[in-house]
């Protein structure tokens, strides 16, 4: 058995010939059965119009001493030829001849007896099959293919110089240290990326850092990975912006990669002129910003497709107002809101939360906006779906009178004085049990919040037994 078989796409390539490698020649028709006919341990592919590096099979035999599934070759690949003509790209052609672009096949080595596996697979298997053969694969960083290079646009894809296992994923959005911040423009491109797209297509995130809310928010939509250097991530198609023109050597594109103009560049204008031509297409988010990105990139062909915009009603929650007023005492426990609106933000409940206070005015934590006394806060109590009063203790609650008086409901502690006032728990207001405060009792807080979320618009009609004053009558006669 010969340790390599060299599998040429065409009639005729000159190689030189080695004790341990099989060269074998093929084309579309027959290439299933001269990949059965090997008697090798591993193959690789070469189209007969592309060009090899001098060292290529000296480092291959090196490293098919090593074992693995698949290895990755770096290259060099035009894509316009690609696109211009039909070609044999992939592991997916293999089996069933489907117009496909990914994994390229000339920038492999693979094990044969992994390989048959996979072109034996089932359809309804075959993606699984492919998946665990990247799973073990390395890469190899030095670029020893060039397809198609008598043409003047490629595209090097470098990775790093050692042996790294490597990581496959259909589509990458790299978005580097991009999305530091929760509220601008890029995030929200991405995000109705993520609603148009994701449930048809496999989308990965790859980020240097990135802010909790955002990575909250791209996860319901992406695959989210923090990129690391000991991982090459390997890619069909890679979408960038210019904010990361040069991504990072570790990411391997196979397949088209694009470079998307989100923002007016005639905004920036000590932006950076670009002239390295390292992308399959520039693409901007609408005319105008592809007709201000001229100058700034190697091509004045900019396409431009508008944003990509879908409502996602899941989103779509009815907005929950809470209202509370107290001064900041220890007794008062304000440090109990937070807690709910954890809570609240774990359920992804959209919410305002108005607390009239004698401290910390203006600030806006958590959600929670708190604001300096007003002579008359009755009117933003009636118009809450909540009065709110975690205290320990309460004499009566008189901001608590007045939100039952204004038939709003409340949440409060289950103190006397509330029983006194006559709340009744689910009618007129919900007691929240103290322990529920305790950060291992957090699950059951959301619960708690879940439902008082779900009868936020159940109606209440509180009459206060007036006749408990009555004697203050007495007092000023």
């Amino acid at each position: 058995m010969k340790d390599l078989a060299i599998i040429i796409l065409g009639d005729n390539y000159k190689i030189k010939s080695r004790e341990n490698i099989e060269i074998i020649f093929a084309n579309e028709n027959n290439l299933i059965d001269k990949i059965k006919m090997a008697n090798c341990k591993y193959i690789t592919f070469i189209k007969e119009n592309d060009i090899i590096e001098k060292n290529y099979i000296n480092i291959i035999e090196k490293k098919i001493q090593e074992d693995f599934d698949c290895c990755f070759i770096n290259y060099s690949i035009n894509y316009n030829y690609i696109n211009n003509q039909k070609i044999l790209t992939s592991v997916k052609e293999l089996k069933n001849n489907l117009p496909y672009y990914g994994e390229y096949i000339w920038s492999f080595i693979f094990k044969k007896s992994k390989l048959m596996e996979i072109l034996n697979c089932s359809l309804e298997n075959f993606d699984e099959m492919v998946n665990n053969l990247f799973k073990n694969k390395t890469a190899i960083g030095e670029v020893l293919y060039y397809h198609n290079p008598n043409n003047t646009k490629c595209l090097n894809n470098f990775c790093y110089t050692d042996v790294k296992t490597s990581q496959y994923y259909e589509n990458i959005i790299y978005v580097g240290n991009g999305c530091n911040g929760i509220f601008n423009g890029y995030v929200s491109w991405i995000k109705n990326i993520g609603r148009c797209f994701a449930n048809r297509y496999d989308i990965t995130i790859l980020y240097d850092n990135i802010c909790s809310q955002t990575l909250n928010h791209f996860s319901k939509y992406f695959r989210c990975i923090k990129k690391v250097n000991n991982i090459n991530f390997v890619c069909a198609r890679l979408l960038v912006t210019y904010s990361t023109y040069f991504y990072p050597k570790n990411i391997c594109c196979i397949g088209e990669n694009y470079m998307f103009i989100h923002g007016n560049m005639s905004d920036y204008p000590n932006s950076r002129r670009f002239t390295d031509d390292i992308y399959t297409k520039y693409i901007a988010v609408s005319k105008i910003a592809a007709q201000k990105a001229k100058g700034y990139f190697p091509t004045d062909n900019i396409e431009y497709i508008l944003n990509p915009f879908k409502l996602d009603n899941n989103l779509l929650k009815p907005h929950l107002k809470l209202v509370s007023a107290q001064r900041n005492s220890p007794e008062k426990k304000p440090e109990r809101f937070k807690i709910i609106a954890a809570a609240l933000n774990a359920l992804d409940i959209p919410f305002t939360w108005n607390i009239f206070t004698d401290t910390d005015v203006n600030v806006n934590e958590n959600g929670l906006i708190y604001r300096s006394c007003v002579e008359n806060p009755l009117p933003y109590i009636q118009d809450s779906d909540y009065f709110v009063s975690v205290s320990d203790t309460e004499a009566l609650g008189y901001s608590v009178l007045e939100a039952l008086a204004l038939n709003t409901k409340v949440i409060v502690t289950p103190l006397e004085a509330f029983y006194e006032l006559g709340i009744k728990d689910g009618e007129n207001g919900y007691f929240i049990p103290f322990e529920y405060f305790n950060p291992d009792k957090m699950d059951e807080m959301i619960k708690f919040i879940e439902k008082i979320y779900k009868n936020k618009d159940k109606k209440i009609n509180y009459k206060f037994n007036e006749s408990l004053f009555d004697k203050y009558n007495d007092l000023f006669i």
